[in-house]
């Protein structure tokens, strides 16, 4: 390589040049290589001295260097660069592309020629170029979108910018209005003026709008004009100053604000005719306002009350903690709300119950201190509750506790170990008074005897009503040999003749007592031994009885069947037997009655009318009956099934299930399911059932007789029967009970049997006559005219198998 040398000075110069200063010779070989391209390009000097330049270009430029050099030097071609410079792309040692700005000069040393290019590093500056044509294109996409029309201005008032929210609020197209006097979107007032006022603040620099803002009037295309806010700042470039104004369109404001204050006494009128009290208190409670419905409540003038404690209003035994809660409102350091209930006392010191809500004000700076609220009177909703509350724990008739309201008060006694007598009394009979006088005057009776009860009771004790004539007492017991003379007391004095529709009436009372906590600790088992002192008492014809061992015995025997006989209904335990009843005069078989039966493996043996009524008591009597209709139901079905031919079948109701809505529906179902006819089925209802005004009782009857199911009144002679009344009953049978049958050797048994044998005749329906064990009872009845009977006399109840024994023999002797 050519020999190429500097000056001192030009070296001095060359070195300490900032842009990078390469030579190289004309066939491209560097000569010198500066410390700034050692920096650009990241080569040392010897790295590159006696290399070709094309090294430090990427491609294409690296490739076609050399011929555009060789063209250069040896054909005479035109350079593009040369003498020119252009930006171009250089590449540094670790292969990273650059963008530069390459100027070239040519020299010559003799016969010898040099190129020199000066290196200028573009990455910044192109940097800076992107980033402020982004921050443009930002600044214009910013203009475009905003809302508000943003106009800019020269110095003499001349439109420079406008963008689409002015064309919008104004109704010009930019291009209507760029070049032209701002002036022309404003009225003609403020035209007129505003070359006066841009040249004022240019020669006095004093702005009534720039930096500040104001409400102005604009003009739009068409001529209309509209409220606008104009903010305008003032900025400095190198073309001069520009003004930019923010036009913000205040029409839907200015248009609410109208609103707003017509809204105002309208809201104001709402406030005051408001149903619910509305008042505001100053910072030691006094009224700063009231509503109409307050000054009404409170009936006092409105300014009777303002700069009045609203404590003074409230009644005093809650002055103290209501104004606690507003002391504490008020120190709440965040907006918070307290509700309360309180008495409120109106003219002549009436008592409201008021129900308030109370809120500060704490994020409001002109009512920091005040309270507001807001009151509803709850008088009626409080003396609706506490009606209610009466009626859950009072008797509605007589006023005394029921049996809830019985066990609250027991349960918050003030002295537990307080010995008490819980007696339990009934009146004998109390539904003959019912039918024979009517339900009012029998309510009439039970609030005398309530208030006879508590006449004659001391002051601690408590009364209940516990059913329709059933009364409990709780009584506190001092001294345990003043019980029984206290309770001959009750009974005397209870038991005193009522006048009832001009009458005499005696009726008959019955007492149990039990001792508190001698014999129980918990009152519903306390209730039931007096109840079951009382039944011993009643069956052994006495007018009291306290409870003892041989109670509690059978208390005990009562539970053990109780829980007995709904494991046997849960597992099927019990079982079914058939009577037969027949023809008096043909000794011919019509039909069955279905009798339940039952045996457990650890009481043994029950008889049916024990756990019948024990059933009953217990209400699982419901459950007996849907067993053997079921059991029945089946058996006949299975009997059909096998070409036998069963008679119809009687079953038993007890009193309460046949008072069921859903009983004929239950009936219904079943022969529909089975694919029987109701013929096949009898119903039996014992007397005092046929007896009760019930409707629901006359639907069933109507409905099943309207079915073809006939219904038998079983144990005839037995209650308290209304000719009257039996003669409306839609009823088949009437049964003589077997006490009147086995006697029939008597006289007034006799006389009574031809009696209820007339009355049936006269009704037309037929008798069945009950426990026939004799011919001679057999022969007596059918001298009287007694048409059907049952008994030991022709069959004992009959388990299925031997009843399904006997259909198949009378099936055999018919196809013969």
């Amino acid at each position: 390589m050519d020999t190429f040398e500097l000056s001192q000075l030009q070296e001095a110069i060359v070195r300490s040049a900032v842009d990078a200063i390469i030579v190289i010779d004309q066939r491209g070989l560097m000569c010198f290589f500066s410390p700034s391209a050692e920096q650009l390009f990241g080569y040392s000097a010897a790295e590159c001295v006696g290399q070709n330049v094309h090294m430090l270009m990427p491609e294409p430029f690296h490739s076609e260097h050399d011929n555009y050099l060789a063209n250069y030097v040896e054909a005479g071609k035109t350079a593009k660069i040369i003498g020119i410079g252009r930006d171009v792309q250089g590449k540094r040692k670790d292969g990273s592309i650059f963008p530069m700005h390459l100027s070239v000069g040519e020299a010559k040393a003799g016969a010898k020629r040099y190129f020199v290019g000066i290196c200028h590093d573009l990455t910044a500056y192109q940097a800076s170029v992107t980033a402020h044509l982004s921050l443009r294109s930002m600044q214009d996409a910013l203009l475009e979108a905003a809302v508000d029309g943003i106009i800019s201005i020269d110095e003499w008032g001349i439109v420079q910018s406008f963008n689409r929210g002015a064309e919008l609020l104004f109704g010009y197209h930019k291009q209507e209005v760029i070049g032209k006097n701002i002036s022309m979107l404003m009225t003609s007032a403020h035209a007129e003026m505003h070359d006066g006022y841009l040249h004022n603040y240019k020669t006095s620099g004093k702005a009534q709008i720039i930096g500040i803002g104001r409400d102005v009037q604009a003009q739009r295309k068409d001529g209309s004009v509209f409220p606008m806010h104009l903010s305008v700042g003032e900025s400095r470039t190198e073309q001069g100053r520009l003004f930019v104004g923010v036009c913000h369109d205040l029409s839907e404001f200015k248009a609410v604000l109208q609103r707003l204050i017509s809204a105002e006494q309208r809201y104001r009128d709402i406030v005051q005719n408001q149903k619910e009290f509305i008042c505001r208190l100053s910072k030691n409670s006094r009224l700063t306002f009231v509503n109409n419905a307050f000054c009404r409540q409170l009936n006092q003038q409105l300014f009777q009350m303002l700069g009045i404690s609203i404590l003074e209003f409230i009644h005093a035994d809650e002055r103290h903690s209501v104004e606690a809660l507003l002391e504490q409102l008020r120190q709440a350091e965040k907006s918070a709300t307290v509700s309360l209930s309180v008495r409120m006392l109106g003219p002549n010191n009436n008592v409201h119950w008021v129900d308030w809500t109370f809120s500060n004000l704490a994020g409001s700076a002109e009512s920091a201190d005040e309270i507001q609220g807001v009151g509803i009177d709850i008088t009626e909703q409080v003396k609706a509750k506490n009606h209610a509350k009466f009626l859950t724990n009072f008797d509605t008739l007589t006023g005394l506790l029921n049996r809830e309201g019985l066990a609250e008060q027991f349960n918050r006694r003030q002295d537990p170990l307080q010995p008490y007598a819980i007696l339990f009394i009934d009146c004998h009979r109390f539904r003959l008074i019912n039918e024979k006088y009517g339900h009012e005057f029998g309510d009439l009776m039970l609030i005398e005897a309530a208030h006879r009860l508590q006449s004659v009771l001391p002051e601690e004790a408590l009364a209940c009503r516990l059913g329709a004539d059933d009364y409990i007492v709780l009584l506190p017991v001092t001294e345990r040999s003043s019980l029984l003379p206290f309770m001959h007391y009750l009974v005397e004095k209870c038991a005193e003749p009522y006048w009832l529709a001009n009458e005499k009436i005696s009726p008959s009372i019955c007492v149990g007592g039990s001792i508190y906590p001698d014999d129980a600790t918990e009152l519903h088992v306390l209730i039931r031994q007096a109840e079951a002192a009382m039944f011993e008492a009643k069956q052994q014809r006495l007018l009291l009885r306290l409870y003892h061992e041989d109670i509690h015995n059978a208390l005990t025997r009562q539970l053990e069947i109780e829980q007995g006989l709904r494991r046997a209904l849960e597992q099927d335990l019990l079982s079914l037997v058939l009577q037969p009843k027949y023809h008096l005069q043909t000794q011919q078989l019509i039909g069955y009655e279905a009798l339940l039966r039952w045996y457990d493996p650890e009481l043994g043996t029950i008889a049916p009318d024990v756990f019948v009524a024990i059933a009953e008591t217990v209400n699982l009597g419901k459950q007996l009956d849907r067993w053997v209709l079921k059991n029945v139901l089946r058996q006949i079905r299975l009997w059909q099934l096998a070409g036998l031919q069963p008679l119809p079948v009687a079953v038993n109701i007890t009193a309460k299930h046949f008072s069921d809505p859903a009983l004929y529906d239950y009936i219904a179902s079943k022969l529909s399911l089975l694919e029987l006819s109701p013929a096949c089925l009898q119903l039996e209802i014992t007397e005092g059932v046929a007896m009760e005004h019930s409707p629901t009782i006359q639907e069933n009857l109507n409905a099943f007789r309207s079915a073809g199911i006939k219904i038998a009144i079983d144990d005839f002679g037995t209650g308290y029967s209304s000719l009257s009344y039996l003669t409306a009953l839609p009823i088949d049978y009437i049964k003589i009970d077997r006490i009147f049958v086995q006697q029939l050797d008597k006289e007034n048994n006799l006389g009574l049997v031809k009696a209820m044998l007339a009355m049936a005749q006269a009704i037309g329906v037929a008798v069945i006559a009950e426990g026939i064990e004799t011919a001679e009872q057999q022969n007596m009845l059918l001298a009287l005219g007694c048409e059907f009977g049952q008994g030991y006399f022709y069959a004992k109840p009959t388990g299925l198998p031997d009843i399904e024994q006997q259909l198949r023999q009378a099936k055999a002797q018919r196809e013969k």
